[in-house]
């Protein structure tokens, strides 16, 4: 019991739901983003020792669906993630870094929560730590810009608006 100004005060809590992802799954990273198109946000979650994204779908009642993994590719140790449309589709696209690959792969969704395997696109032996998308040329086209952990530079891959996009400059 909780005393406030001099009157008693019960604290009601909502019990928590866990969902495990798994064990040794080691996640790293979480982004959001409304995959299914039900105006409820969703969750994607970086798995570091799976070597996957896990896609976890909301539920009107704040609960989500168990994951549904997508490959990020043998050994690839993912460890950031981002949301965008990079296709130009109007279907929110996961966009993850992988450390021991080297590379950035999209994950092109289709807006039923269900996504595409992934594309990977080579970024060097830079060893990417971590990304974000945004237009950084004002093109109309979201880019991908990556901490590059293993060469102490960022990389900045201007996007086609296609899925595709140059190969990294880097300052």
């Amino acid at each position: 019991m909780v005393l406030f100004l001099d009157k008693p005060c019960s604290l009601v809590f909502t019990p928590v739901v866990e969902n495990s992802i798994g064990y040794y799954s080691y996640p790293l990273a979480v982004s959001v983003g409304d995959f299914n198109n039900d105006t409820w946000l969703d969750i994607v979650v970086v798995n570091h020792g799976m070597d996957n994204v896990g896609i976890f779908l909301s539920y009107e009642n704040g609960t989500f669906a168990n994951q549904k993994t997508y490959s990020t590719g043998f050994r690839s140790r993912p460890v950031s993630v981002a949301v965008g449309h990079v296709n130009s589709d109007y279907q929110l696209d996961i966009i993850v870094g992988n450390f021991d690959t080297h590379s950035i792969s999209i994950l092109f969704g289709y807006g039923d929560g269900t996504f595409a395997n992934q594309s990977a696109f080579p970024v060097g032996a830079s060893r990417p730590k971590s990304i974000a998308v945004g237009d950084f040329n004002n093109d109309g086209h979201l880019d991908i810009a990556v901490a590059n952990y293993g060469t102490n530079n960022v990389g900045i891959l201007l996007g086609y608006g296609d899925g595709s996009f140059e190969f990294p400059v880097t300052y």
